[in-house]
């Protein structure tokens, strides 16, 4: 079961050959049978998103482009801001057994491919989000664990003790709000931590980031 949560939440794959050059060929079929789980079910605003990672240093290994080779043919695909790999989703291309294509920023030794669940929000006009919004999500990320996770297995999961807001620039200080209510959170290395406890005192008020949102993705306890 620890290996099934590996899989889940960190990412699991680890890729077979040492990236000594600046490209990296990757099989469709692995980002596929992720997606067609996605797409079984209505997940709201939660989503999987696909990362490369340095095995050595945890530090991200970054494409410059990518694209989608299959039946001589190719088709492009998109880099995120953050780095993540954003696919078409085309059961053509995993019967033609098609590839991968990624041209790096810079050679590694092994990479990981880390498949995370998430969920994307934007502040309002006035840079604020909505704490309902928040708590949607984190139904959302939490039915999309459970099923990426399967019926036995979802009985395995950490506990889900919050919500990690993923922020630019690196640090910073959040505010939570509540009619007159306010408490100041500071943030480090691009992460704020909403613990449920917090999520709970603050319900009906707001999150205001200072700061340009990436993206919210589980806050999973494994102690």
């Amino acid at each position: 079961m620890k290996r099934l949560l590996t899989c889940l939440m960190v990412g699991g794959a680890l890729l077979p050959a040492p990236l000594l050059a600046q490209s990296l060929v990757l099989d469709y079929g692995t980002f596929y049978g992720h997606m067609k789980t996605e797409r079984k079910a209505d997940f709201g605003l939660a989503r999987l998103g696909f990362y490369l990672r340095d095995s050595e240093t945890g530090q991200p290994c970054l494409a410059q482009s990518v694209r989608i080779h299959s039946d001589n043919r190719d088709r492009p695909a998109e880099v995120a801001a953050d780095g993540g790999l954003t696919l078409p989703f085309d059961e053509q291309v995993y019967l033609d057994k098609g590839k991968v294509l990624l041209e790096m920023d810079a050679p590694h030794e092994r990479c990981d491919l880390s498949v995370q669940v998430m969920a994307s929000l934007k502040p309002d006009s006035e840079g604020r989000v909505a704490l309902s919004e928040i708590a949607a999500a984190q139904r959302d990320m939490q039915a999309l664990l459970d099923k990426m996770a399967g019926m036995v297995g979802k009985h395995f999961l950490p506990e889900v003790a919050g919500v990690r807001v993923s922020l630019a620039p690196v640090s910073g200080t959040a505010y939570l709000d509540k009619g007159s209510e306010q408490l100041a959170l500071p943030w480090k290395e691009g992460s704020l931590l909403l613990g449920n406890a917090q999520l709970s005192a603050f319900e009906g008020g707001t999150l205001q980031p200072n700061g340009e949102l990436i993206r919210l993705t589980p806050w999973l306890h494994k102690g």
